[in-house]
């Protein structure tokens, strides 16, 4: 079978089905609004379907807005608001932003949380091939020579596959001003053309700093090095498949939202640094990164971060109980069944994922997930916080902060 990205549509005769063990961890488009600010009323709790489901899930989840995002807006899905024509619109959503309320830091979370979707269904895509690491490894499908349209750093050198991928996509996605969003960052910023950009470049609020080069912190470097060596052996089965094409195209948008995610720090930063000014400069003028990292830190959202990150790689994973469902063709009240036999299935689907047990088939084990945002997704994004706020104080961040490695490494 052809290992070109082509030959993904016949994957699914060969496709490896995931294992039902968990592998233990070891350790919106960039030319749309940068985060949704619209202001989110609490809903209704939904009714309740079954008493030992639904006060399981009660505990693991927070209430839901009865809101949708469209084209960066947010809509209401109360009836009330319905038109006769188009999609409902919510006349305040369209009102003019400020940039504190862009930086809010509640603003901030809500896109982060919008993220999480993003990050598990790429990482639950690439889990449905095995290990592949010829991938990885430089000079492991030949030479490569340079990805079109990328700046030729040494012709002579080799590539991985992935980085062949990696630099070619990025290349091309320069082109159309990717990296001229705050909020994107490529991983061969070395190898990204110097012009041949086919669109217009757009105007950015200025939301972060340019004092000592703070907005250019970039830690893809150590972030690939970690994507490569743990989360990728903790997501897949071992052995080759031959889908190396599909295989890096699926490399490529995992590691895309997850630069995005970490490095979204930044704006957590600034935000915390308008603040608290006096506080962080008086401990980055002291060369406190501990003390730094002690006041950045908020254990009680992280805890809410590895919670939800849990749960919705346990229902996004897990295959629904069709099983359990009436017959999808229902006329008057029996609509309502159907919902709610819909509703709790989901709910006991989840539940059941949720535990420690090991036997039901998951696309991605939800404990694996948890394990990659406790190790490596919330560290690294504290260790770019850190890296930014050193800079925004006119300071360079201590070594054990540098971009090639994580403050949690041993030395």
């Amino acid at each position: 079978m052809s290992s070109s990205p082509s030959s993904s549509g016949n994957h699914n005769n060969n496709q490896q089905q995931p294992s039902s063990s968990c592998h233990a961890f070891p350790i919106r488009p960039w030319n749309s609004r940068l985060i949704n600010t619209q202001q989110q009323q609490p809903s209704t709790p939904a009714r309740r379907i079954t008493q030992s489901s639904t006060s399981s899930l009660a505990s693991t989840t927070e209430d839901a807005s009865r809101t949708t995002s469209v084209n960066g807006s947010s809509i209401s899905n109360n009836s009330n608001n319905s038109s006769t024509s188009g999609i409902p619109r919510n006349s305040a959503s369209f009102k003019n932003l400020k940039t504190s309320e862009v930086l809010s830091l509640d603003s901030i979370r809500a896109s982060l949380i919008r993220q999480e979707e993003t990050i598990i269904f790429a990482l639950i895509e690439r889990a449905q091939f095995r290990h592949n690491a010829i991938v990885y490894e430089k000079g492991g499908l030949g030479h490569l020579g340079t990805p079109p349209g990328s700046t030729a750093a040494d012709p002579d050198e080799k590539l991985s596959f992935l980085e062949y991928m990696l630099v070619g996509t990025e290349a091309l996605h320069f082109a159309v001003r990717r990296y001229t969003s705050p909020e994107e960052h490529a991983f061969f910023p070395e190898r990204l053309p110097t012009s041949d950009k086919v669109l217009e470049e757009l105007e950015f609020p200025r939301l972060l700093s340019d004092v000592g080069h703070a907005s250019d912190v970039n830690f893809n470097e150590i972030l690939l090095k970690k994507y490569v060596q743990e989360v990728v052996p903790s997501i897949c089965q071992g052995g080759d498949d031959e889908q190396h094409g599909s295989t890096a195209l699926c490399d490529v948008a995992v590691l895309q939202a997850l630069s995005k995610r970490v490095h979204y720090g930044k704006f957590v930063a600034e935000s915390k640094y308008l603040a608290d000014p006096e506080g962080y400069q008086k401990l980055v003028d002291a060369g406190d990164a501990e003390g730094v990292m002690k006041l950045l830190t908020n254990e009680i959202v992280e805890a809410k971060v590895l919670r939800r990150a849990r749960l919705k790689a346990a229902t996004y994973g897990t295959e629904p109980l069709l099983a359990e469902l009436p017959p999808l063709r229902a006329e008057g009240g029996e609509k309502t069944s159907i919902v709610a036999a819909a509703a709790a299935s989901a709910v006991v689907a989840a539940i059941e994922a949720m535990g420690d047990d090991d036997t039901t088939e998951k696309k991605v084990c939800p404990a694996t997930v948890e394990s990659i945002y406790r190790d490596l997704i919330i560290p690294l994004t504290k260790d770019v916080e850190v890296a930014y706020l050193f800079r925004r104080c006119g300071r360079e961040p201590p070594p054990e902060y540098a971009p090639n490695r994580m403050s949690t490494d041993p030395w």
